[in-house]
């Protein structure tokens, strides 16, 4: 289990079959719990993503072997992530056509 950051992230490891869903995710003191207003939220958002972003582009820049099924978790940690913002962009989508309604 990864320690509590700044941010307050804990992240517990999932199973050891990729094809079953990931470990859990806390987020201590969320966005919607704590009351920040949309454009904090987005700007948390884009924080998140740049950080994220840069240790992918790490990845690139020095790649390294990992063993197949360390291989497969991070495969399966990048589809998790693809769906959970495609499906974010989907509900955020659905809000803006019924605010034009």
């Amino acid at each position: 289990m990864a320690k509590r950051t700044r941010s307050q992230l804990v992240i517990s490891p999932g199973p050891k079959d990729p094809s079953m869903e990931g470990g859990k995710v806390e987020l201590v003191g969320s966005p919607v719990a704590s009351g920040l207003d949309p454009r904090q939220t987005v700007a948390k958002i884009e924080q998140k993503a740049l950080q994220l972003s840069a240790l992918l582009r790490e990845l690139d820049n020095h790649p390294m072997l990992f063993e197949p099924g360390l291989r497969d978790e991070l495969d399966a940690v990048l589809e998790q992530l693809g769906c959970r913002i495609s499906a974010t962009r989907a509900l955020e989508q659905r809000q803006v056509g019924a605010l034009a309604d």
